[in-house]
């Protein structure tokens, strides 16, 4: 799910990931059950690894 965010081109994003007043750069690649929000920026080529960024507890 992605609302409020904006995406550069190319991006892979993983399973149940969800973004929400985020920024994620060209290129950038963000494993599953990663959860984006609140003004949070990916930058071009970055990768974040499964489940690196969470808002809460649950897994």
């Amino acid at each position: 799910m992605i609302t409020d965010s904006l995406v550069g081109a190319a991006p892979a994003f993983g399973a149940r990931t969800a973004l929400s007043g985020a920024v994620v750069g060209d290129g950038a690649s963000v494993g599953a059950d990663n959860w984006l929000r609140d003004g949070v920026r990916v930058w071009c080529g970055a990768t974040l690894p499964a489940g690196a960024v969470r808002f809460s507890s649950d897994q």
